[in-house]
């Protein structure tokens, strides 16, 4: 995901493909240096708000040049927070009023993060050749960069709190693991293994829960699939199902549509964003996108 970021002034484009208006909703955008947050509500999508580690005063100096190409961008369920993680070994959770950083890390490959219970917050550690990467490490919001546990994984690159059933769901190289929270009001919480489903196809990728609904989204290599959290089954979605290299891909809450980025050719990432029900696209020319969430 490393890349040498050209300055290129852009106009962003859309392209319809069928006659429908957008819905009065936001998205965040990442994938470069720049998060930002897009305005679906007018005909030309705008961004409304961004921001970037370099220009942070209060993020550590040694700490600004990791989230250079950030790999995940999520909001809280209240929409007052981001969490991102980048590839380039850093994972922060952001104020989106003020864009302040109130909590970092040093995370080898980031690729995913998500809050936990307890003040407490979880980054997916992906693979790197030499270092601590391959875990899921778990941290104090009040304590930036002082890891309390972590459990190795190979390529972790989602983790996903399941409040109802008090587990967290991790993808990896080659399973869906469910681990509950162990001894969590202690100084020393671990992450107890508790269900493992096998996937049917290797290299997990991206992974969001499906609103309303027992599954999970999860991109693989080659497919993407449902996977029901009760039943720990895969089936294969009905409108990606054999869609390779998704990077991305969420359902609003509100409207359930469905958004989604697909990586073009060899690349990592790609400058459209896919929507359907209705089929919409949007192009963003001159961006780098890896992930998109829908905002609260």
């Amino acid at each position: 995901m490393r890349f040498r970021r050209a300055l290129i002034l852009v106009a962003i484009m859309v392209t319809p493909l069928v006659t429908a208006p957008l819905p009065a909703q936001q998205v965040v955008v990442c994938g470069a240096e720049e998060l930002f947050i897009l305005d679906l509500t007018t005909p030309t999508p705008r961004k409304v708000w961004s921001w970037r580690a370099r220009e942070r005063p209060e993020l550590p100096e040694a700490m600004r040049g990791k989230f250079q190409t950030i790999a995940e961008c999520k909001p809280s369920a209240d929409g007052r927070r981001l969490l991102i993680a980048s590839s380039s070994h850093g994972a922060a959770v952001i104020d989106r009023a003020t864009g302040r950083v109130a909590f970092y890390a040093t995370a080898m490959n980031g690729h995913s993060i998500e809050l936990l219970p307890g003040n407490r917050v979880v980054i997916a550690a992906s693979h790197v050749a030499s270092g601590t990467g391959d875990r899921l490490s778990v941290y104090d919001l009040d304590r930036s960069d002082v890891e309390l546990f972590h459990v190795d994984t190979p390529w972790p690159h989602a983790v996903i709190w399941d409040a109802a059933r008090q587990l967290l769901w991790a993808n990896s190289q080659r399973d869906v693991v469910g681990y509950r929270l162990t001894d969590w009001g202690t100084a020393a919480p671990r992450l107890t293994a508790e269900i493992v489903a096998p996937l049917p196809d290797i290299n997990g990728h991206d992974m969001m829960p499906v609103p309303d609904s027992p599954q999970l989204l999860l991109a693989t290599a080659a497919h993407t699939w449902l996977f029901d959290r009760d039943s720990h089954r895969f089936t294969k979605h009905p409108r990606l199902g054999d869609a390779a290299k998704v990077k991305s891909v969420h359902v609003d809450p509100a409207s359930k549509r469905l958004l989604w980025v697909q990586g073009t050719g060899a690349t990592w990432w790609s400058d459209v964003l896919h929507l359907h029900d209705p089929d919409t696209t949007i192009t963003l020319p001159g961006e780098k996108v890896y992930k998109v969430r829908w905002m609260p």
